[in-house]
């Protein structure tokens, strides 16, 4: 191919530069459930002073939980982003049991979040997951007012990341593991089902009440950018300049499709990614 029609084409492309970002999306319930669900004895609420509105569960029971199986923001294939990030907001206004009393130190739930595969169901287990304890201390001294916990991972990893455990193997004796054969990246690759909740898979729990509100359900999926050689979430002469020398010295960073070759294919893969901007 003419090197110097590339070269002045991507000298040209260099002049406008663009900004890279993820995709978020979040459920603030102002709109309604957006596909979620609660345990016994959730309900939406606003609160009248500020007109925030939000899912209340008040409830005597083993635990709360909150699930989505039909919004598909939250679901599917987690591995087509470079990372992803969950988040929710909690606030505790009780959270007792009468198996302790008042004075004691205050009685505490974990607070987890749970991403199911269906497709790994068998055994005794319907599903097979993996989890992340956001926080082993909710309580109505700790979150007496609205508190946002996240999570960022790499989806694509195959061993557990750390602070994860795994749900639905059978060898399972001494605590909850995946799938026999399954990583990581399997399950997360087809998430049917997100789960927050106060069940850490291993633990047992007894009756407790409980008066909690929740809000803000969010996702964030950084899919990385192709174009963004130097990796500074801006599209930039830089980024063009990097790939033009990679490009002329055969790095295989520059091999774009793949194909083990350094041709127009490469730098149409580029004009492409940089012309489209990061998601």
């Amino acid at each position: 191919m003419n090197r110097s029609i590339t070269l002045l084409t991507l000298a040209a492309l260099s002049t406008a530069a663009t900004s890279a970002a993820a995709q978020s999306y979040t459920t603030t319930f102002d709109e309604g459930l957006d596909g979620w669900e609660g345990s016994n004895g959730s309900f939406l609420t606003t609160n009248t002073s500020n007109g925030n509105r939000h899912i209340r569960s008040v409830d005597e029971t083993f635990g709360v939980w909150y699930r989505n199986t039909g919004n598909a923001e939250f679901l599917g294939d987690y591995t087509q982003s470079d990372s992803v990030t969950l988040s929710m907001d909690i606030r505790v206004d009780l959270l007792n049991s009468q198996n302790l009393p008042d004075t004691i130190v205050p009685y505490t739930r974990p607070l987890v979040v749970e991403l199911r595969n269906y497709r790994y169901a068998g055994g005794f287990h319907q599903y097979g997951s993996v989890y992340f304890v956001l926080s082993r201390e909710i309580n109505e001294t700790n979150q007496d007012d609205w508190t946002t916990f996240s999570i960022t991972f790499d989806p694509s990893s195959t061993d557990l990341p750390e602070g994860w455990g795994g749900f639905g193997g059978d060898n399972d004796q001494d605590g909850p593991v995946l799938p026999e054969g399954a990583t990581f990246a399997d399950i997360v690759s087809n998430v049917d089902e997100i789960v927050f909740s106060t069940y850490d898979p291993e633990e047992f729990y007894l009756f407790a009440f409980f008066d909690v509100s929740v809000d803000n359900f969010s996702i964030t999926r950084d899919a990385g950018c192709t174009a963004d050689f130097n990796d500074d979430g801006v599209l930039d002469f830089f980024d063009v300049s990097l790939f033009i020398n990679a490009f002329g010295a055969q790095d295989p960073a520059a091999d774009l499709n793949q194909d083990r070759a350094y041709d127009f294919f490469d730098v149409s893969a580029f004009l492409s990614a940089y012309n489209a901007g990061c998601p």
